[in-house]
């Protein structure tokens, strides 16, 4: 909660922060394993930065947030389709979700180090249950030396995370790391992708 609390009460700044960032290597990764013309679903999708990214490139954009700031934004920045945003915590109590749809793809950015290992089977399990066959799943997280505020951190376990996807037949097909967008020096970002069997 006091993770959801600090993006709310800095979502402006933040907003214009994170737009701001380099995300070239990020973006291009994604034109890369993402399905073209894809549904593809964002966990954590904070400014929007990345949804704007694929929508320009024609992919169809659907979102969840935990902070309800960001979610008022998503729907002011996506006016055609404020439908596709809802705010909601993982896990994700996934037969309470307006979507009537499953995606091809599912993203998650800067957001899975802000979880507790023992959520993971559950969250995962939730994230599977929204995708169709054949599906893409590609997850970033930071590591290293973090800012001290009030969000919670945890080091992710990613031999954990690829155990749980590869009991859904998820196998782990890319692994890369790239220094910090915003110039943090203390942290880089590794950046995952699975792909269903």
């Amino acid at each position: 909660m006091m993770t959801t609390n600090f993006y709310n009460n800095h979502a402006t700044e933040l907003i214009i922060k994170y737009d701001d960032a380099n995300m070239s290597s990020l973006h291009t990764l994604l034109l890369q394993f993402l399905p073209k013309n894809a549904k593809v679903l964002d966990i954590g999708f904070g400014s929007g930065r990345d949804l704007a990214f694929l929508k320009k490139n024609n992919y169809e954009i659907w979102g969840i947030d935990a902070s309800i700031k960001f979610v008022k934004n998503a729907k002011i920045r996506f006016f055609d389709i404020p439908t596709h945003f809802i705010q909601a915590t993982l896990p994700i109590q996934t037969n309470n979700l307006p979507f009537q749809c499953k995606f091809d793809a599912v993203i998650s950015i800067a957001m899975w180090m802000h979880l507790k290992k023992d959520e993971y089977a559950d969250i995962i399990h939730n994230i599977v249950n929204l995708t169709t066959k054949k599906a893409t799943i590609i997850i970033s997280y930071s590591q290293g030396k973090r800012i001290n505020d009030e969000r919670y951190f945890e080091d992710v376990d990613l031999e954990y995370i690829t155990h749980l996807f590869k009991q859904y037949n998820f196998t782990l097909i890319h692994h890369t790391s790239n220094s910090d967008s915003l110039n943090r020096e203390t942290l880089k970002w590794v950046t995952v992708v699975f792909k269903h069997d």
